[in-house]
């Protein structure tokens, strides 16, 4: 049994604005924080634009939440169908769909691509419309999904927002991020191993970079769509028709991390204690986060404790809300030792007899 000695503690901060239109190369741009879905930067975010290869995204996403992954693709004519950069397929290979979609996520493959819509859902016609289903469901408003390799046809277009919004989604996925943080992989065709390099050059900048697609296409230009851990966070930076889009997204992260609080939270409380050499004893928690919004702290400990009592064991739990949601949960630790009264009072009777 816990009691909750403190229903809420908050700890405001002033929240951080939003800079528009700030010096970049990009036509379109935008910076979220993937974990609460403030934007940190926009510039342009709701213009229809041709996001080219940054749609494999969602191609990668569809392929993971299938629970296909070890399943084996036998490639056929029909799906080499397409043009532009390609992980080199070939009709009758066979390759699993997770070397199929991670040479498509680090080489860009449309092959690989094409690959995926035909085994999902017979026809690149009808993965789209699978794929349209999916943002529709993530909250992309301003999308149309076309093609899922990212070549313009018809009315393929999405927004930075509505492609952070995506970014944002799949960052949750433990299996996306891994492919894509990957500076190269070896994947396997009809057996053969194939080591492919990642075209993401943040990757090699900054070990806090973790992904995760470039693409360009004439009509679209280079587009970029990057992630970045700060210190626990998850930033999404999303430019479109960017000539300098390696560089913009360096600057505008380091802007955007300007923008977080440093935050200690940290308490000392008693815990009474029943059978030892002390009635009380002290304990805490602690811990610092880089937070955008308000924090609310609910702390359970309990009401007392029976000897012996440890140095370092847990007491209690602080839950921790951010954006009212659960963050995580730190333990309140004693910070001192408590023996048994019997013992203390063993150990006071040798003293008087030695």
């Amino acid at each position: 049994m816990f009691r909750k000695i403190a229903l809420f503690l908050s700890l405001l901060f002033i929240f951080p604005f939003t800079v528009y239109g700030a010096d970049n190369s990009a036509s379109s741009a935008v910076v979220l924080d993937a974990d609460t879905g403030i934007i940190l930067y926009e510039k342009n975010a709701y213009e229809n634009r041709s996001m080219a290869s940054t749609t494999k995204i969602m191609t990668c996403l569809l392929a993971i939440e299938s629970g296909k992954l070890d399943k084996k693709v036998k490639i056929t004519k029909e799906m080499l169908q397409t043009e532009g950069s390609s992980l080199g397929l070939r009709a009758g290979d066979t390759i699993t769909l997770i070397d199929l979609i991670t040479g498509m996520m680090l080489t860009s493959g449309n092959d690989s691509a094409n690959a995926v819509a035909f085994y999902l859902s017979g026809s690149i016609e009808d993965f789209a419309q699978l794929m349209n289903t999916r943002a529709s469901q993530i909250g992309m408003k301003s999308t149309v999904f076309v093609t899922p390799s990212g070549l313009d046809e018809g009315e393929h277009h999405s927004t930075a927002y509505d492609m952070a919004l995506l970014a944002a989604q799949a960052v949750m996925v433990d299996t996306f991020c891994d492919i894509v943080s990957k500076k190269s992989a070896v994947i396997k065709i009809n057996d053969e191993e194939l080591t492919v390099y990642n075209h993401n050059k943040l990757l090699n900048i900054d070990e806090n970079y973790f992904g995760i697609k470039t693409g360009y296409t004439q009509m679209a230009g280079r587009c970029l769509v990057s992630a970045k851990k700060y210190n626990g966070n998850k930033l999404i930076c999303v430019t479109l028709n960017a000539p300098d889009d390696w560089n913009d997204h360096i600057s505008l992260y380091k802007e955007c991390e300007k923008r977080y609080n440093k935050v200690e939270v940290k308490e000392s409380l008693q815990l009474n204690v029943v059978g030892g050499d002390k009635d009380t004893i002290k304990c805490s928690f602690s811990k610092t986060y880089y937070l955008l919004d308000s924090i609310e702290l609910k702390i359970y400990i309990k009401p007392f404790d029976y000897a012996p009592v440890s140095k370092g064991s847990k007491v209690g739990d602080v839950y921790v809300y951010y954006n009212k949601k659960l963050l995580e949960r730190l333990p309140i630790e004693a910070d001192e030792d408590v023996k048994y009264y019997a013992e203390q009072e063993r150990s006071t009777t040798a003293e008087i007899h030695g």
